[in-house]
């Protein structure tokens, strides 16, 4: 969804205004903080970055605003500590108030999660922390640690009950449609923008075959950090290029 909006900002530019993950990254990292260590300081912190933010639009609010970024949910589970997303209907009201002093009261504001299946959900987290951490547990031991944080939907029970009153709460469960561009069809739609002539952008967070087996090996090692990085990056840039070349 992200880079699909990424690649096509000079297209959608005159329908909506953007933020995406690389225009939030002070208020991303106070997200994530916040989930580690839930202080009011952090989360005040949390508020005046994204504050900053929106003030980039403050001369074009007759556009609607479009905000996709999965770290203001907190930090991903499986890492610091970190084991479900238990601070996201916090970060929510956080958002929306800052949302309400930007827009206005009377400004419509819908807030759209995507879901998965729990099993689903664990095995893309096992990865994304198998990709960038050293973590040495296999997924079924890892599984067990991830499972308390594996219902997405009462994440989103969390947030309705937290702030339905004053904004829309929607989910949708990717796990059960074959189509990736549905969330972003569906936020283009709630927002009234036109989604029409979007240039498709590749699916890039794709786990190679045999990858997380390749990884776990690579991090039960003796090879430094350093070593198992550059591995992983090597490996996964000769998937990418022989993927394309495939698909060329």
């Amino acid at each position: 969804m992200q880079r699909t909006l990424f690649g096509n900002r000079k297209l959608l530019k005159n329908r909506v205004n953007i933020l995406l993950p690389q225009d939030l990254q002070d208020a991303s990292l106070a997200a994530r903080r916040y989930s580690i260590a839930p202080k009011d300081r952090t989360l005040q912190n949390f508020a005046a970055r994204l504050r900053g933010a929106l003030g980039s639009f403050e001369s074009e609010k007759e556009k609607p605003l479009l905000i996709s970024n999965e770290e203001f949910s907190g930090l991903i589970p499986g890492r610091k500590g970190v084991w479900s997303y238990s601070q996201t209907h916090v970060l929510a009201k956080a958002l929306l108030d800052e949302i309400v002093g930007f827009t206005g009261d009377h400004s419509r504001i819908v807030f759209l999660y995507t879901t998965r299946n729990a099993d689903d959900w664990i095995r893309s987290a096992y990865w994304q922390n198998l990709r960038s951490n050293r973590i040495r547990e296999s997924l079924s031991e890892y599984s067990k640690a991830l499972r308390q944080g594996a219902d997405l939907e009462a994440v989103v029970s969390r947030v309705k009950k937290e702030i339905s009153s004053r904004a829309e709460i929607y989910s949708i469960n990717v796990s059960e449609t074959d189509d990736r561009y549905l969330p972003l069809i569906k936020a283009l739609s709630i927002l009234n923008v036109r989604s029409d002539n979007l240039t498709p952008i590749d699916d890039q967070n794709v786990q190679p075959s045999g990858s997380a087996e390749l990884f776990l090996e690579w991090n039960r090692s003796t090879m430094t950090d350093g070593e198992v990085a550059a591995a992983k990056r090597a490996h996964l840039d000769q998937w990418k290029r022989s993927n394309n070349k495939v698909s060329n």
